[in-house]
């Protein structure tokens, strides 16, 4: 027996309609999202909890370099916010991107080929503070509760964010940036392909490096 639904014109349409499978997926859709807004919001509190944990630590340990991470609030308000954290003279922040979408193919993250038809949340980082800087590591998060987390040579994937532990993943985090990125002075000559030479108003000014920042198996 075919299921039938009611719309507000008091139409009635079965299981098949486009009406019903339209409702069905919308449904669908708005409690995915919500669930994975629900996870991003617990992820990215524990995460940044734990990064501020592992600072006061170093501080406290009398480890120079690494100054007291910063949170920025971010314009899509409620719980969500960015995160700066400082290494000499650069920093890395990290910012929980809005809404979900399904893994861009393009990104290579070595993820099961189902997931990339999967909506997740993400969390993206960028090493400084540059408006047009690309990130350079990201996580995403499942409505499952699985997450990965990718970038510049240190992959990685925990089945459930629930036995995730944020202070070890926190440690290892910092301590992967501290040893694996790097800072080059810019050329003296501008590249053919990029205009980004160093700079005399770069030079003259105290709050910019004349320098580009590297990731592992960047020349």
């Amino acid at each position: 027996m075919t299921n039938a639904i009611v719309n507000t014109s008091n139409q009635t349409f079965d299981s098949d309609h486009p009406f019903s499978v339209l409702k069905r997926e919308m449904t669908r859709r708005r409690e995915e999202r919500d669930r994975i807004e629900q996870l991003m919001q617990s992820f990215v509190k524990e995460l940044f909890s734990s990064i501020e944990a592992v600072y006061a630590h170093t501080q406290a340990a009398g480890i120079s370099g690494l100054a007291k991470p910063r949170r920025i609030q971010h314009p899509a308000g409620d719980w969500r916010q960015a995160m700066q954290i400082f290494i000499e003279d650069w920093s890395v922040i990290i910012v929980p991107l809005v809404g979900s979408a399904w893994p861009n193919p393009k990104d290579d993250a070595k993820i099961h080929s189902s997931k990339f038809k999967e909506a997740c949340g993400r969390i993206a980082m960028f090493v400084g503070d540059d408006p047009n800087a690309e990130s350079f590591y990201d996580f995403l998060l499942f409505a499952d509760g699985s997450w990965f987390a990718w970038g510049y040579g240190w992959p990685r994937i925990v089945d459930n964010i629930e036995q995730t532990n944020f202070e070890q993943l926190a440690w290892e985090l910092v301590a992967s940036f501290v040893k694996d990125i790097h800072t080059t002075w810019r050329p003296r000559k501008a590249l053919r392909q990029r205009n980004e030479g160093t700079l005399l108003n770069q030079s003259m000014d105290a709050k910019r490096r004349a320098y580009d920042y590297g990731l592992p198996g960047d020349e």
